[in-house]
């Protein structure tokens, strides 16, 4: 359970029945999966979560015995062989999960979906991840993609011309709340960076920490996170504004967080701080998927 990092698996679960129950079903859509469909999507998003997580702790040992030597799990609670097996277990599960959904709507092609996120997820871990702002911006875009590919699975199949128009406009909120996750995970990425510099210079990797220096990245990253904290200040006040719930949430549990993440930036210096910072914004991450909840619908339609 520690090596799959189930909490990141039961968040991929969380933000999908979300969509569907504090989103698409307020508005009124009827989804195009049955439940034992909707179970298959959730298992093969989760399934390929725990691949994911499983495949990057076997490439970090090295990097983990510096930046966390007691939480390290390959060699000291598994073995890699036995790492190794589970990873390949849980990708295949994954994928034959996602082929029987698209083959059960009739739209096999989406199968390739779940084969290409499985290609990436190792991709990242083996080389991709060493790379300076690529590998962030890329798991940044798979975390983006579990709230995308539940609204093509659930919106997709049911398509037709009398409802196009509605579905367009659930996917750009979809495509919105997608920006969001995307943007704030990019800022955790990079903290994370900061946080895990000396392990990362032992294992090779040239991170924004390392090309900058942690201190003057901290300071590039508080820029951008002032950038994202304009950005939600306008969607709040052009869309959200009219709703005195969701204005608060927004301002006090993202925006506010996000402002103390921006200001903590300019200060910080060492490990433990920079890790407060990251979980203080997987903390701001899960509220931003919980929102989608929170702001139904029908605030957008004034």
């Amino acid at each position: 359970m520690k090596i799959i990092r189930w909490p990141n698996v039961l968040m991929t679960i969380l933000t999908q029945l979300v969509i569907i129950y504090g989103l698409l079903i307020p508005y009124g859509v009827d989804p195009a999966l049955n439940w034992w469909q909707l179970l298959l999507l959730i298992t093969a998003t989760g399934l390929l979560t725990a691949s994911g997580n499983v495949i990057n702790d076997i490439y970090d040992v090295a990097i983990d015995q510096v930046n966390k030597p007691e939480k390290l799990l390959i060699s000291k609670s598994i073995s890699e062989k036995s790492a190794y097996n589970l990873y390949y277990i849980l990708t295949i599960l994954a994928v034959v999960c996602g082929f029987m959904l698209s083959n059960s709507i009739h739209k096999p092609i989406l199968s390739s979906v779940f084969i290409g996120v499985a290609f990436v997820l190792y991709l990242y871990a083996s080389s991709l991840k060493a790379m300076l702002v690529i590998g962030n911006i890329l798991i940044s875009l798979l975390v983006a993609l579990v709230i995308l590919i539940t609204g093509i699975f659930e919106l997709f199949p049911s398509i037709t011309p009398e409802n196009q128009l509605a579905f367009k406009f659930l996917m750009e909120r979809l495509l919105e709340f997608g920006l969001l996750a995307f943007l704030i995970n990019l800022v955790r990425e990079w903290v994370k960076d900061c946080e895990d510099v000396n392990g990362d210079k032992v294992g090779g990797r040239n991170t924004l920490a390392i090309a900058l220096g942690r201190t003057r990245a901290a300071k590039c990253i508080a820029v951008f996170t002032m950038g994202i904290v304009i950005l939600l200040g306008w969607y709040v006040y052009e869309y959200i504004y009219p709703n005195d719930i969701a204005t608060y949430y927004f301002l006090f549990l993202i925006i506010g967080p996000l402002l103390f993440v921006m200001i903590k930036l300019w200060t910080a210096e060492n490990q433990e701080e920079f890790h407060l910072l990251s979980s203080v914004l997987k903390v701001v991450l899960l509220l931003g998927i919980l929102s989608i909840g929170i702001v139904r619908i029908n605030y957008y339609l004034n």
